[in-house]
This record gives C-alpha cells, sequence and structure tokens, in this order.
C-alpha cells in the first residue's frame, strides 16, 4: 500500500513562518498551514477547518477548488511522522 503524496519535504520552521506571514496561500487555501511539499506541485498542511489532532493534508496549488484538490494524508502529526521512511508498500 502505497501512501500518497509519497514524496514530503517538510520546510525549515523559518520557511514556514514566511510563507504565513506573506499570505501565500490564504485568499484561494484559506485555514491550509503549509509545512511542506511533494516537489511536484502540492503542498503539504495542517488543515485547520478540522479540529484537533489537526490532519494533514496535500494540496494541488494550481487548483483552487478544495473538494477536487484536498487530500487527507494522515490523521495527525504524529500519524504522518510514523509513515516517514517506509520502503517496499
Amino acid at each position: 500500500m502505497a501512501v500518497q503524496p509519497l514524496w514530503i519535504c517538510l520546510y525549515a520552521a523559518e520557511e514556514v513562518v514566511q510563507i504565513e506571514r506573506r499570505g501565500t496561500f490564504r485568499e484561494f487555501f484559506a485555514n491550509l498551514f503549509v509545512i511542506g511539499g511533494n516537489g511536484g506541485g502540492e503542498a503539504v498542511a495542517f488543515d485547520l477547518r478540522e479540529s484537533e489532532p489537526y490532519p494533514i493534508v496535500a494540496f494541488d496549488m494550481t487548483n483552487i477548488n478544495l473538494l477536487e484538490s484536498v487530500r487527507t494524508i494522515a490523521p495527525s502529526f504524529d500519524a504522518i511522522l510514523e509513515l516517514i521512511g517506509r520502503d517496499g508498500q
């Protein structure tokens, strides 16, 4: 079983703060707190539209229709940490 998005690069805390301060995603992707990406046009974020623990989602940065582009990849940050580094699945 593969876990999408297959490749995740978590940004340094300083970069996450800069992204949030600039409001890079705020207009079209409100309440998604970006913490990384997959290097292929998808961002990885906490979904602040949900309750704690916030799920981790991936979304297509070129598709502003959140119903189409946002998909949950883990129910929490702790859960995604457990998935990182899995091989052969």
